[in-house]
């Protein structure tokens, strides 16, 4: 995957981060940092822990979602992490290639199709 696509998936990543922020509403000051990310302005963006809101934040936010947007939420930040590392688009299960196809559908996708069907019993 190149670094153009790498970096088409990240904005997508962000952007449906944003959403879902908004969707549960979330502060502005929040919002904003978030919408600079996804615009392409990652000099904000840190994976150090200590750059973090704060844990009382962190819980507040929590207890306004719903399990399905804290897991998508978790999905979207691992991703993320994952394009950072240099592993994203790569199955997390047998490290076969990810299809563009369910990327641009599902961009937050850890497992290949074959994987996440055997996952889901298919």
């Amino acid at each position: 995957m190149t670094k153009r696509e790498m970096q088409r998936y990240a904005r997508r990543l962000l952007e449906e981060k944003l959403r879902l922020l908004r969707e549960i509403g979330v502060e502005e000051e929040y919002l904003a940092k978030v919408a600079r990310e996804a615009s392409g302005d990652i000099s904000s963006f840190s994976f150090h822990m200590a750059d973090q809101s704060g844990e009382t934040f962190r819980r507040e936010l929590q207890a306004s979602l719903t399990s399905e947007q804290i897991r998508t939420l978790r999905a979207i930040d691992e991703a993320l992490k994952r394009i950072y590392e240099g592993t994203y688009g790569k199955c997390t299960k047998c490290g076969e290639k990810i299809s563009k196809e369910r990327l641009d559908y599902i961009p937050y996708a850890r497992h290949c199709i074959s994987c996440q069907r055997s996952f889901e019993g298919s």
